[in-house]
């Protein structure tokens, strides 16, 4: 089972309070597209496009879930820990903020660009973070009859689609394995591919945490979905 001390929340809670405190964080250039068409005649942008979370379950998480285990929206458990599951990632944002301790109150300063990113280590009493933000699509199991979860159709299928956000060990495993696919593959875009999406357990020391994972797979999504993605701008 997973432990942490106030060392280890450090590492592997921080996501979740920057998350909570979006509101509130001071965020410096990201552009959103704007004009999103749809059957339904509706003004929206991407800024309206409502994603949920993704959350790996830890020791001290308030989320009511078996430790390990991924959960999209607080609510809903789609995979247990050390579950492989093949994914489509829809999209990875990569950005920096300010490495400010869990228990400080202090709301960390983001960038999108490596200049703002300097810019705030500059003027920073901390360390900077570089972080990812990931959206995945996840295929609605046979048998699995919890269609709350997966509410998005697409081709013949119901999908679940999340977001995660991924720092440190978090990052090593899924941000910089997508990228480095991306500059060894340059005519195969990342949604050309399905992934196998994981969250394992990491220990050092007497210290363990459960962290996702995300590895190339050699299959392809459905044609549909791969359609799907040449429209997705949230």
């Amino acid at each position: 089972m997973a432990t942490k001390n106030k060392k280890q929340k450090t590492e592997t809670e921080t996501e979740t309070k920057t998350e909570t405190k979006n509101m509130e964080t001071e965020v410096i250039q990201m552009e959103h597209n704007t004009g999103i068409t749809n059957q339904s005649g509706l003004s929206i942008d991407a800024a309206d496009i409502d994603i949920p979370r993704i959350n790996i379950v830890q020791k001290t998480s308030d989320i009511p879930a078996p430790i390990g285990s991924v959960v999209i929206d607080k609510q809903h458990v789609i995979q247990d820990a050390e579950e492989v599951r093949q994914v489509m990632v829809i999209s990875a944002l990569k950005g920096w903020r300010e490495d400010i301790p869990y228990d400080d109150d202090g709301i960390p300063k983001i960038a999108y660009s490596r200049e703002d990113a300097d810019r705030i280590a500059a003027e920073s009493d901390y360390g900077i973070l570089e972080f990812a933000e990931i959206t995945l699509l996840f295929k609605q199991p046979e048998g699995d009859d919890n269609e709350e979860a997966y509410p998005f159709p697409i081709g013949d299928h119901q999908y679940a689609m999340g977001r995660i956000n991924v720092a440190k060990d978090a990052y090593r495993q899924t941000y910089k394995r997508l990228a480095t696919f991306a500059a060894f593959n340059k005519t195969t875009p990342l949604q050309g591919r399905l992934w196998n999406f994981s969250a394992g357990l990491i220990s050092k020391g007497k210290y363990s945490w459960y962290a996702p994972s995300l590895s190339v797979s050699p299959e392809a999504p459905d044609p549909a979905v791969i359609e799907f993605t040449q429209s997705f701008v949230a």
